[in-house]
C-alpha cells in the first residue's frame, strides 16, 4: 500500500509526505540428491525440507521543495527504504542450514539538491549531495563448489557522496551533457566467518561500487530536407570510471579506467537507422568478478 500527499505552505515551498507499507511470505520446500557419473540413481544428501518466512515494513518518506525563482528549485528530502529478506539456498557446506531465512535491509536516505535552468533551458545544471545508512545489510558470499551465493545480514554500511549533471545547448544542433558522481560506501560493521575464525572487515569499501563515475557526451544533429522528417546525427562520449572492488575483502579490485564510444545515424518518421562503436580505443578492464578470483574482462 502505498500513498503521498504534497501541501503548499506558501507560493514557493512545498512539503511533501509519503508512507509505503510492504507485506511478504515466502515458502519453499527443497531436497537434495547426489548423482555420480554413469550411477542409475542418486543418493539422498539432504532430505524433504521445507522452509517459510514473512517480513513487512513502514517506509516513510518527507521531503521540502522550495522555489525561489521559477526556474530554480531546491529540495531536501528522507526516505526509508526497504530491501526484502527470503530463504538460503541449498549448498553441501554443513554449516549452511537450507532454507535459512534472511532478515531484510532497511537504509535511512538523505538527499540535499538543487535543479536550475538558465538561458532560456539552454543550460541545465543540477546538484544533489546524499547521506545513506543501511542496517542489517545484506551481503552475498559464494558458496564452493556449488557455485551458489547465500545471503547474509552480515553487518552495516554507509554511503555518501555527490553527483552532477549539466546540460547545454552550445549552438543550434550541437548538444553537450556532463554527468559526475563521487561515492564513498564503506562497511562500517562486517564479520564474516572465514576458515573457522571471525575475519573483522570494517571499514571495507562496498562491493562493485566505483568511488567516481563521469561521462562527458557531444552530440551534432540536423536537418537534411526542408520539410525536417529527415535527420542526421553524430554522437562522442568518453566515460570514466574510478576504482572498485569485486570482493568483501577487498583484495580483487580493478582500478580506474576510460572508454570511448560513438554513434551516427539518419532517423525518418517513425524509422531510425544507427551505426555504433564502443570501447574505440580497446581498453581491457575487468567488468566482473568473483571473490574466489575469476573473472569477466570487459567486451572489446
Amino acid at each position: 500500500f502505498y500513498g503521498q500527499l504534497q501541501y503548499a505552505l506558501s507560493k514557493q515551498l512545498f512539503i511533501t509526505g509519503g508512507l509505503r507499507y510492504d507485506y511478504q511470505q515466502s515458502k519453499a520446500e527443497v531436497s537434495g540428491e547426489y548423482k555420480p557419473d554413469q550411477s542409475p540413481q542418486g543418493f539422498p544428501t539432504q532430505a524433504d525440507t521445507s522452509g517459510k518466512t514473512n517480513y513487512s515494513a513502514l517506509s516513510p518518506m518527507l521531503s521540502f521543495a522550495y522555489h525561489p525563482t521559477e526556474h530554480s528549485d531546491i529540495y531536501i528530502s528522507y526516505n526509508r527504504g526497504y530491501r526484502t529478506g527470503g530463504l538460503t539456498q541449498l549448498s553441501t557446506d554443513p554449516s549452511q542450514p537450507p532454507l535459512y531465512p534472511y532478515k531484510a535491509e532497511y537504509s535511512n536516505n538523505y538527499e540535499l539538491g538543487i535543479k536550475n535552468q538558465f538561458f532560456q533551458h539552454r543550460l541545465t545544471a543540477n546538484l544533489a549531495v546524499f547521506y545513506t545508512q543501511v542496517k542489517d545489510a545484506q551481503v552475498p558470499t559464494l558458496i564452493l563448489p556449488d557455485a551458489i551465493t547465500v545471503t547474509r545480514n552480515a553487518g552495516s554500511l554507509k554511503s555518501r557522496g555527490f553527483e552532477a549533471d549539466f546540460k547545454a545547448l552550445i549552438i543550434p544542433g550541437l548538444e553537450a551533457a556532463y554527468n559526475l558522481g563521487y561515492t564513498k560506501a564503506e562497511y562500517t560493521n562486517l564479520k564474516l566467518s572465514s576458515n573457522g575464525s571471525a575475519e573483522d572487515l570494517d571499514g571495507n569499501r562496498q562491493i562493485f561500487t566505483p568511488d567516481l563515475t563521469s561521462m562527458l557526451a557531444l552530440q551534432y544533429g540536423r536537418s537534411l530536407n526542408r520539410t525536417h522528417s529527415v535527420h542526421a546525427f553524430i554522437r562522442g562520449e568518453w566515460l570514466y570510471l574510478g576504482k572498485q572492488y569485486f570482493d568483501l575483502a577487498n583484495q580483487l579490485s580493478q582500478s580506474s579506467y576510460q572508454l570511448l564510444n560513438a554513434s551516427l545515424g539518419l532517423t525518418w518518421k517513425q524509422i531510425s537507422l544507427s551505426y555504433w562503436m564502443r570501447n574505440l580505443t580497446n581498453t581491457r578492464y575487468i567488468s566482473y568478478a568473483y571473490d574466489f578470483g575469476a573473472a569477466k574482462l570487459g567486451d572489446p
